[in-house]
């Protein structure tokens, strides 16, 4: 795999990881109260499950994006690493000859 590639790859992760930020942010305005529900729903903890609903989707989908995040910059240290092994051996070589 050549180095590039690592690098188009760590773009794609970001931008995976951008959209589920903006999802997150999405779900965070999200909001129904006791009014939205029927007072039966309300008096059975519709509200609160929804609340704790919300509250879990937000959770997965920042911690999503920080995972994506992490494999991004992992690809891109690797491909740090691939550039300076390759700028090594080069300067090797030409000390050789």
């Amino acid at each position: 795999m050549s180095i590039g590639k690592l690098r188009e790859d760590a773009a794609v992760w970001d931008d995976a990881g951008d959209i589920m930020r903006d999802a997150a942010q999405v779900a965070a305005r999200l909001e129904l109260a006791a009014l939205h529900f029927s007072y039966i729903g309300d008096q059975i903890g519709l509200v609160d499950v929804y609340q704790q609903l919300q509250d879990r989707l937000i959770r997965l989908l920042t911690e999503g994006s920080h995972t994506f995040e992490t494999i991004a910059m992992s690809l891109r240290h690797a491909a740090d690493g691939y550039e300076r092994d390759e700028a090594d051996g080069v300067h090797r070589l030409n000390n050789i000859y």
